[in-house]
């Protein structure tokens, strides 16, 4: 591994100390019902509930290109219904000395969900998501896209669940200049919830692209934290395994908070 690889994942082990030791900070706050907590987090796809939230994300790369992303969501949930809108403002560094960053929209996501079976400790949700490609060339995929999903989740006791998502991306709609978009992806997720009003999840991901012949395991620590009032802070890191992933996409830093309603 490279030095850029060393200290990126350096700076990674720091990033998530640092959301532990504040985030925990506020550990003893007021208890919230483990299953009200798990609602709100929005980690388990199969428990509907409306919010909205922002997201700020840094992608940390190589040769000193970086890009910023500012994420807003918008979830309505209706009976085992939920309908999601999530618009993006990209800012984008090449790592040239003096070019700065240039900052434009991004793509938008819409996404319909149904979490049609939950019955028990077992729960089954079906989605779609679509990608309309609303962002600028660099900034945006240029690539109406659709990523259909369903998702198995376990309650394992009353604090602890997992589940799995396998999902497709395809496109619906490019340009021709583009290459066809084949990518299957399988999270896998365990997640801990606590009477103080914490939980973590632990991420591993698989991505296989068929049309690029690549394969990349991601992992991510997730730590979050109710504020009481519906509100949960939660912070991410995303740690490629591949060289070639952490080089271009970079290693993910992510904090952000959301409101349930």
């Amino acid at each position: 591994m490279n030095s850029i690889n060393k200290s990126n994942l350096v700076k990674g082990y720091i990033f998530t100390l640092f959301l532990f030791v504040v985030i925990n900070t506020y550990g003893q706050a007021d208890s919230l019902a483990i299953e009200k907590l798990r609602t709100e987090s929005g980690v388990d796809p199969t428990r509907v509930n409306s919010r909205v939230g922002y997201t700020g994300l840094y992608f940390d790369k190589a040769d000193n290109a970086s890009s910023v992303s500012n994420k807003f969501s918008l979830v309505l949930g209706v009976n085992r219904w939920s309908f999601s809108i999530k618009p993006e403002i990209l800012s984008i560094h090449s790592g040239l000395t003096g070019s700065g960053f240039e900052t434009s929209f991004s793509d938008v996501k819409f996404s319909i969900l149904n979490a049609f079976y939950v019955k028990g400790k077992n729960s089954l949700a079906a989605s779609v998501e679509f990608n309309l490609p609303f962002g600028k060339q660099g900034f945006g995929s240029q690539l109406f896209s659709a990523t259909p999903a369903i998702t198995y989740s376990y309650t394992i006791n009353q604090t602890l669940f997992f589940a799995v998502q396998p999902q497709y991306t395809f496109a619906v709609a490019k340009d021709n200049i583009y290459p066809d978009l084949s990518i299957l992806t399988n999270r896998i997720f365990i997640a801990k919830f606590t009477k103080t009003g914490m939980f973590y999840v632990f991420e591993p991901r698989t991505i296989i692209d068929f049309q690029n012949e690549k394969f990349d395991l991601i992992l991510s620590p997730i730590i979050g934290k109710s504020l009481g009032a519906g509100f949960n802070l939660i912070g991410l890191m995303e740690i490629p395994t591949q060289k070639s992933t952490i080089n271009n996409r970079g290693l993910l830093y992510q904090i952000g908070f959301n409101k349930n309603f």
